[in-house]
């Protein structure tokens, strides 16, 4: 079974990993980790909530895949596999 790991979160991003809200918002500077953060909640909220809905925005769709998508192709590689048409991971 493949492993899933991590690097260290700041105590900032900490904070945001621990949040049991509904609804976090993670804010700051260029450079502040915030898109890591979110890959990284999302990535353990849907290992341990099988069947969770997420939803990564980006204010353009090139942004996502630049940011995001293609960066989580392969940190989840043996894990989740990307759907193009319907843009989601399963």
């Amino acid at each position: 079974m493949p492993v899933m790991r991590i690097d260290p979160p700041s105590e900032k991003q900490q904070m945001f990993l621990k949040a049991r809200a509904k609804n976090v918002a993670f804010g700051g500077a260029r450079g502040g980790g915030k898109s890591w953060v979110v890959r990284a909640k999302s990535k353990m909220l849907a290992l341990h909530f099988a069947g969770i809905k997420e939803l990564i925005v980006r204010k353009t769709y090139p942004e996502l895949i630049a940011n995001h998508i293609n960066t989580l192709r392969q940190e989840l590689n043996g894990i989740a596999t990307y759907n193009k048409q319907e843009k989601c991971f399963f």
